[in-house]
């Protein structure tokens, strides 16, 4: 089951460099109990960050993906997650490119970042 509050790209075209379409907000830094935390935490790694192509890229060279956070939502760098470029020949549909836990130093704002090489003229994420 996938929430899609927590999707960063819904079959997202991504032709050129650029971030996800939706930023997810993992909410105030607090418990239950509204307890003050001093990070976000991953749940044991259970909440993973999964990235899968819906429909294969052509053309182009290759794309690379990585995650981003933010304290503001506004201001966002990148975070140790990241994927080396992945040709455009192994970005076919259904491809699942990064399946990995999220650390547990990510600051409250995540966004998902391509880094598009050459011009494809298809893909999605």
């Amino acid at each position: 089951m996938i929430d899609k509050k927590l999707v960063f790209s819904d079959n997202q075209q991504v032709l050129s460099t650029g971030p996800s379409t939706n930023i997810i907000d993992l909410g105030a830094l607090t418990d239950d109990r509204g307890v003050a935390l001093t990070k976000f935490g991953t749940e044991g790694g259970k909440i993973r960050l999964s990235v899968t192509i819906p429909v294969a890229y052509s053309g182009g060279t290759s794309v690379a993906f990585r995650l981003q956070d933010s304290a503001d939502g506004n201001t966002f760098a990148d975070t140790p997650i990241s994927t080396p470029a992945i040709p455009v020949a192994s970005l076919t549909a259904g491809a699942e490119v990064l399946n990995i836990p999220l650390l547990p130093t990510v600051r409250r704002y995540l966004r998902t970042c391509y880094t598009v090489s050459g011009s494809p003229t298809a893909g999605r994420i």
